[in-house]
């Protein structure tokens, strides 16, 4: 999935509960490059609980993005 924004309250970082008091916005513009490239090259999988979350969506190519309690559209190919 490509995703132009990534905007939510943090509730959970690796599955362990977070109290709601930090907003996220997450773009390619707001991740600092040094913090992008350290993720890439190390092949990173951060799991992130987001609670209230809006997705500017992209693209998605393959495969099935089920996330419970989205509201979404879509448009034919």
């Amino acid at each position: 999935m490509c995703v132009e924004s990534l905007t939510g309250t943090l509730s959970g970082l690796e599955g362990v509960p977070l109290p709601p008091v930090l907003r996220l916005h997450l773009a390619p513009d707001t991740v600092p490059e040094w913090l992008y490239d350290t993720v890439g090259k190390l092949d990173l999988k951060l799991q992130l609980g987001l609670d209230d979350a809006d997705i500017d969506q992209a693209g998605q190519v393959g495969g099935e993005l089920v996330i419970p309690g989205i509201h979404g559209y879509g448009t034919p190919r």
